[in-house]
């Protein structure tokens, strides 16, 4: 009989679900989240949904007097620091579905 070893990489596994994160850049845009959101919301782009509520301990980032228009007016975060919706806006004009053109008067 011969005895036959299988080699596994436990790093691999690791790195697959412990890779690091690439910041995600944001295109800037020439409203703010809150007057664009209305505007999203009325063209089916986005939903409301709801948040979670956080218990302690709570992230660096959270801010319990601060609340997100876009999760339900869930305490935490202001729609202007709202990552979800940040990277949702990122998403539609990275497929040319939200364009922002200057107003020439």
């Amino acid at each position: 009989m011969t005895n036959t070893t299988i080699s596994t990489n436990q790093n691999t596994n690791q790195e697959m679900n412990f890779a690091a994160k690439k910041p995600v850049e944001f295109t800037p845009i020439p409203v703010s989240y809150a007057d664009l959101l209305p505007y999203v919301l009325d063209n089916s782009m986005v939903a409301i949904t709801l948040a979670k509520v956080h218990q302690p301990p709570f992230l660096r980032e959270y801010n319990s007097n601060a609340t997100c228009a876009c999760h339900g007016e869930a305490p935490g975060h202001s729609i202007e620091h709202c990552r979800a919706l940040k990277r949702k806006v990122q998403g539609l004009i990275d497929v040319s579905w939200l364009k922002f053109e200057e107003n020439h008067v």
